[in-house]
């Protein structure tokens, strides 16, 4: 990932569905070329962020795509972050059209603010003004 930001990296996840960024009020998530997230395949993650973020401190999801990958729509109905009650949002990054319009199908699924962004620098601006509140 390159650096685009002054926060302080807490730890670096290298998982079976990519890699992960944990930071105090996000996590940045580079998904492997080809992944197809399913829920099952988020059960390394789940303790990690629980670890990082327990039950008080307000964090965003950041899907940094910049490889292309598929995601289960309606898997966000029962994702397991929308249960923590301060995961604020979902930002997702995408840079080509394709791209940004399965997010606009993801949207209808999430039942936490998902907003799309072309750069990944936007992403964590919305986190820290927006988002964490």
């Amino acid at each position: 990932m390159k650096i685009i930001s002054n926060d302080t990296l807490i730890k670096k996840y290298d998982l079976n569905l990519g890699t992960y960024y944990f930071y105090d009020q996000y996590i940045i998530a580079e998904i492997k070329e080809g992944e197809v997230i399913t829920l099952g395949k988020l059960h390394d993650l789940i303790p990690i962020v629980q670890k990082h973020y327990g039950n008080d401190q307000p964090f965003t999801y950041i899907s940094d795509r910049i490889n292309s990958h598929s995601i289960i729509p309606t898997d966000y109905l029962d994702c397991p972050l929308i249960y923590m009650d301060n995961f604020k949002g979902y930002g997702v990054v995408t840079y080509n059209s394709i791209s940004t319009m399965s997010t606009e199908i993801e949207k209808h699924f999430a039942k936490r603010p998902f907003y799309n962004f072309q750069d990944l620098k936007d992403a964590i601006e919305w986190t820290k003004k927006e988002a964490i509140k």
